[in-house]
């Protein structure tokens, strides 16, 4: 765990090493912060993390993650945390179901098993 400042600090020193040479062509940088897996605080640290990131922001819900992020023409940040650290589980997923028809008549699925 680390704090705001201190990423602030780094990210910085990263601004000033591109601005040595501002006209490099270089790859849209990702940055992504994961929230999960952060013990009880982890909603608190999302919440907060979310709070502070730049405007405008994109919340995106996948199968088991909410993902916050912010996306620029330059630059893409994002923060992530389990769903069930922030979501109440109303109904949990279910296991697909299927009805197929025969592939087979009776006669050839005994041959194919004989």
């Amino acid at each position: 765990m680390t704090t705001a400042g201190a990423v602030a600090i780094e990210l910085r020193k990263l601004a000033d090493s591109l601005d040595q040479n501002p006209a490099a062509e270089v790859p849209s940088p990702n940055v992504y912060f994961s929230c999960s897996y952060l013990g009880a605080k982890s909603k608190d640290i999302f919440l907060g993390l979310v709070k502070i990131m730049p405007r405008p922001l994109k919340k995106e819900y996948k199968s088991d993650e909410v993902w916050v992020k912010y996306n620029s023409e330059v630059i893409s940040v994002a923060a992530y945390i389990e769903r069930l650290k922030v979501c109440e589980l109303v109904e949990p997923a279910k296991s697909a179901i299927y009805r197929c028809e025969p592939l087979l008549s009776e006669d050839e699925t005994e041959s194919a098993t004989a």
